[in-house]
This record gives C-alpha cells, sequence and structure tokens, in this order.
C-alpha cells in the first residue's frame, strides 16, 4: 500500500527504489528538501525486501563512518584502522556472510566530494551490498563525478524528491489531526514550510497548542518591500536612459558634413597627341617570347629537388615486465576482473592463451612500477604473477 506515502513523486520515487533492490543489489543517491520524506522512502523499500537472514545498517554521515559500519556489522577491531583495512576487513565480512546487506547512509552533505567518492570506492561493490546514500539540496553540487565515466555506469540512480502536492500535503494533516487543524492553517503551512512536512511539524511543536486556527500562523508580507523594489528599480531605469539620450545628442552635434564630392570628367590623352604643347610619351611594347618562357619554367622543374616526408613517431614506454593478475576459462569472468581493477589501474588487458585460457595483465616498464602495481593488487587480496619481457 502507498497511501502511506505523501505526493506522487515520492511514490513514484519509491517504487523505483523497491523495484531496484527487489531485482539485485545496488548503489543509489536520493537527495532534495530537508523534511520532504526521502529517508522514509529509502526504509519503506528495504524494509519491504528485507529477508531473514539480511542485515540492515543506518548511518548518520562523518568521517568515521567506515569504523561506525563495521561496529553495526560486528566486526569492529581493538585498534585503530586505515581505510585500506576497514575494507579488508568488509571483504572477509560479506566472504562469511549468506545474507545481503543494506547500508543506508543519511546526510551525506556534510562530507566533502571526496569523501562521497570514497564510500563508492570502498563499499560500492554491489556483491551483498545494498548502499543508498541520502543528502538535502545541498548534497547536489558534490554528485559531479558520479555524472561522468565508469562511476556513471554503475550507480543505478541519482534521485531528487520534491515536496508533495498541496492536495497530498493537506490529506497528511487531515488523517494526523482531523478537525484539529483549519484548512486555512494548512494552507499557511504549506507556503511556510515550502512543502516540507517535517517543517510543518516543528512550526506546529513551537505552536504547542490545538486547534490550530489560520489566524495562528502569520506569513510575512513583503508586499511594502517589493513595491520599495520596483520604485527603486524604475528610478535607476530612468537615469540610465536620461544619460543615454544626453550623450546621444551631443555626439549628433560633433558629427561634421561630409564635403561633397565633385566628379569631374577627364579623358586620358591618346597615345601620339599633345597636351599643353607636349608630346605624351609612346610606351614601347615589350615582346614575350614564348618559348623562352616555357624553356625557362622547364629549367625551374629540374632544379627542384624533392625530399622525402620524415616519419613522425611518438614515444611509447617498453615493455619489461608484465604482471598476470588472474587466468580463466570463462571469458566473462576475465572480463568482471577486468572492469573492476581497471578503476584503479590503467591499461589492464585480457591476453588469449593457445590453451584457450584469458590471463588479465598489466604492464610496467620497469622494476620499480612493477612493484608498485604488485603491491597495489595486494591490498585487493590478489596475489599477482610477475614475468619478465625477454
Amino acid at each position: 500500500m502507498l497511501s502511506d506515502i505523501y505526493g506522487l513523486d515520492k511514490k513514484e520515487k519509491y517504487i523505483i527504489i523497491f523495484n531496484l533492490l527487489k531485482s539485485g543489489n545496488i548503489f543509489g543517491i536520493v537527495y532534495g528538501k530537508e523534511g520532504v520524506g526521502k529517508k522514509y522512502i529509502v526504509e519503506k523499500a528495504v524494509d519491504k525486501v528485507l529477508n531473514k537472514n539480511d542485515k540492515k545498517v543506518f548511518l548518520e554521515a562523518n568521517p568515521d563512518w567506515y569504523k561506525n559500519l563495521l561496529r553495526e556489522i560486528g566486526t569492529s577491531p581493538l585498534r585503530e584502522l586505515s581505510k585500506e583495512e576497514f575494507f579488508l576487513n568488509f571483504v572477509d565480512f560479506i566472504d562469511n556472510f549468506s545474507g545481503r546487506i543494506f547500508i543506508v547512509i543519511n546526510n551525506v552533505q556534510k562530507l566533502s566530494e571526496t569523501q562521497i567518492i570514497e564510500i563508492y570506492h570502498l563499499i560500492g561493490i554491489k556483491e551483498k551490498v545494498s548502499t543508498i546514500l541520502i543528502g538535502d539540496e545541498s548534497l547536489k553540487p558534490k554528485l559531479n563525478p558520479f555524472k561522468i565515466g565508469k562511476i556513471e555506469a554503475s550507480v543505478n540512480f541519482i534521485f531528487e524528491v520534491k515536496p508533495p502536492e498541496f492536495s497530498e500535503f493537506e490529506r497528511y494533516f487531515l488523517q494526523k489531526y482531523g478537525g484539529k487543524i483549519e484548512k486555512k492553517a494548512i494552507k499557511k503551512l504549506y507556503i511556510l514550510s515550502e512543502g516540507s512536512i517535517g517543517r510543518s511539524e516543528e512550526i506546529l511543536s513551537q505552536l504547542s497548542k490545538f486547534p490550530i486556527k489560520g489566524s495562528d500562523l502569520k506569513i510575512a508580507k513583503n508586499g511594502k518591500k517589493h513595491l520599495r523594489l520596483f520604485a527603486t528599480l524604475l528610478i535607476v531605469l530612468l537615469i540610465f536612459f536620461g544619460y543615454l539620450l544626453f550623450f546621444k545628442r551631443e555626439e549628433k552635434k560633433n558629427v561634421l558634413n561630409p564635403e561633397k564630392v565633385i566628379k569631374m570628367d577627364k579623358k586620358l590623352p591618346v597615345e601620339g597627341s599633345v597636351i599643353q604643347n607636349l608630346p605624351v610619351k609612346t610606351k614601347k611594347k615589350k615582346k614575350t617570347d614564348i618559348l623562352y618562357f616555357l624553356s625557362s619554367i622547364k629549367e625551374g622543374i629540374k632544379n627542384v629537388k624533392l625530399e622525402s616526408i620524415p616519419k613522425i613517431s611518438f614515444y611509447k614506454k617498453p615493455i619489461r615486465y608484465v604482471i598476470q593478475i588472474g587466468s580463466f576459462r570463462n571469458e566473462n569472468n576475465a572480463l568482471k576482473l577486468k572492469e573492476k581493477i581497471s578503476k584503479d589501474f590503467f591499461g589492464v588487458k585480457i591476453v588469449n592463451r593457445k590453451n584457450g585460457i584469458k590471463s588479465v595483465v598489466v604492464y610496467a616498464s620497469n622494476k620499480e612500477e612493477a612493484g608498485k602495481i604488485i603491491s597495489k593488487l595486494k591490498k585487493y587480496g590478489i596475489n599477482p604473477i610477475l614475468k619478465k619481457v625477454k
């Protein structure tokens, strides 16, 4: 039943989240105005798909969220641990856990963009794990990394939950309080809270009395303020246009009339004629030898030397070491491993062996680079094989 969800947008988002959780493990983000019911629809969807063997964890966002998560799942270590150690502990727990884990982190807007990305990299595994992050409107600008590249492809949804329509808002308060609140008061509550049921409840608790009439709630009248603003803007515009007209008039005064150009019909003198008792000098016509002209062109062509165009080549790092990460008979398994580690390693490739084995490999140009790659892979619990290229 969706009667306990108020707002058509919320009902739609709830159905999508529920169906995604039902069909498999997900990573999603929900944000919106405070008090619009984001957490409620996420909790309801999780509770609806939760089984006996499953585990749900609700956390408040803070820099130590990963330590709190380990405490909630019952694997909290006695000493302080790094995020890399957390990841290994968390992966061990998942491997030994038979059910699904649902993790909801609330008020994620309190974390930095980098910390939010860390959550994705550390627990966005989707193997037995579903993670949903919740935040207010200020979370939206921090979500840019989730809208590009491989991260975008692996995030199931980024939803903005909108406030309910007035009819749904009114239905909530009439069902909860009945005749204790006048309809006029409900309308004023909707305006004051911008449609937020949570904020409206806070306003009612501050009044601490029932029944509540429309006159008990006061909306600030901004009519006079708007009128003053409009008058100020009008005065500024009038001054601006006044100055503009003044400068245009001054420009017209300073512009000189262009002098009239008098056209004179003067004919050119004819060759051999006399102008003012002086003979016009006749130009001698040069004879052009076509054969000489063609021969000079041929000589010029002979002197042209064509040189071969140099080849342009770009520097490539030499491949001296091959790090074999894993080998599979099933190509899909090889592709899954490649996709998983490509987030952190550049140039991951699948090599087809003669015996049909597909090996996932990374290349390195020197021993130091190979050592760094191997140490990083070991943090993920992978023991690679290093081979030197002959």
